[in-house]
């Protein structure tokens, strides 16, 4: 299937949590974990907004969920405390996460054919730490973690090395993804769990539940004609 990658894309960006290592529900369980003693129609509020959450940094949830969910002051300190140690809480699970399924597969089968970028939320230095830990580092051209947000993290990873955004393609797992890759003009393709209840995506997406047929996937993509 290399005709479905070549010549057709100039690179390919992966999240990280829910697309390469399956932490995303991992990471949503540990962020309502630091609000387990909140009231039911609170917990439940918060529920429902990490579900629909992911792809944003988590100074931004904690911010607003305290502020908008929670009503409560929303200062710098507070939310970096909370996100030290969500950090503390969280990085020694996600490591030992398991990789979706076609994850490794593909990116050896890819690396050095076609630039590979992962590009995640979570902070950088922690980033790097997991992905070197799990031995991941060398089949990604680049390891990029906030700051800043997705959309300008795309941005800049394009402008930086030149590519052209209509022959870029974001994999993704959260509406956040989507926007990035909308607000950039390349191509998207969507990561959803087949128990998902719902999909964040527009209806005419391709939407696979793993990376097992990526190459597949992205044949379906317009300029994979």
């Amino acid at each position: 299937m290399s005709d479905a990658i070549e010549p057709h894309f100039d690179a390919l960006v992966f999240d990280c949590d829910g697309v390469i290592l399956d932490s995303a529900t991992l990471k949503r369980s540990a962020f309502a974990d630091f609000y387990r003693d909140e009231p039911e129609p609170l917990r439940q509020a918060i529920h429902a907004y990490l579900a629909r959450g992911g792809g944003q940094p988590r100074d931004v949830k904690f911010h607003h969920i305290e502020a908008h969910i929670l009503g409560r002051p929303a200062t710098e300190t507070r939310i970096r405390e909370l996100s030290c140690a969500f950090a503390e809480h969280i990085e020694a699970r996600v490591a030992d996460a398991p990789m979706l399924p076609g994850a490794h597969e593909f990116l050896q089968r890819w690396r050095g054919r076609r630039p590979l970028f992962l590009l995640s939320a979570t902070p950088q230095p922690e980033l790097r730490r997991v992905i070197e830990r799990r031995g991941l580092s060398g089949l990604f051209d680049a390891v990029l973690g906030a700051p800043p947000d997705k959309v300008n993290g795309l941005r800049n990873l394009i402008d930086q090395h030149g590519f052209d955004a209509a022959c870029t393609v974001m994999i993704g797992d959260s509406y956040n993804d989507y926007r990035a890759a909308r607000s950039n003009g390349t191509h998207f393709l969507g990561i959803l769990a087949g128990d998902a209840s719902h999909s964040p995506f527009p209806t005419n997406s391709v939407i696979l539940p793993d990376l097992t047929d990526l190459e597949d996937g992205l044949a379906r993509l317009p300029t994979a004609d």
